[in-house]
C-alpha cells in the first residue's frame, strides 16, 4: 500500500513507523505491536512473545523491511532513486546504506 512489495509467499503487514514490512508466512496474522507476525490460524500473543494455537505455541517472527517497487525502463529496471537501475529480471533493493542495489527477483 506504500509503494513497496513482499515476495510471492509473504505478507504485506503495517510496521510502527506507518511503512510497510513483508512477514515470511502467506496469509500471516500482523501482530498488534507492528513488529512481529504469525503464521495463519495462530494469534499473537503479545505477552508471551509468540504465536499460539491452542496449546501449541511457536516464536514469533520479526518482519522485514519491504522491497521499494519498480518500473522497468527500455529493458531496465529503474529504481526510485532515479540514478540506479538493474538488469531486467531483478529488483531493486535498498541497502541499509540507503543506496539500491540489485536483487535476483523480478
Amino acid at each position: 500500500p506504500d509503494g513497496r512489495m513482499c515476495a510471492t509467499g509473504q505478507t504485506c503487514c503495517k510496521l510502527s513507523d506507518a511503512s510497510y514490512g513483508c512477514c515470511q508466512y502467506a496469509d500471516a496474522v500482523c501482530c498488534s505491536d507492528h513488529v512481529h507476525c504469525c503464521p495463519s490460524g495462530y494469534t499473537c500473543d503479545v505477552s508471551a512473545g509468540s504465536c499460539k494455537q491452542g496449546e501449541v505455541s511457536l516464536p514469533w517472527q520479526t518482519k522485514q523491511p519491504a522491497l521499494h517497487t519498480h518500473k522497468e525502463v527500455g529493458g531496465e529496471v529503474e529504481c526510485p532513486d532515479k540514478q540506479s537501475q538493474c538488469p531486467e529480471g531483478t529488483t531493486c533493493c535498498e541497502l541499509a546504506s540507503g543506496q539500491y542495489g540489485c536483487c535476483p527477483m523480478p
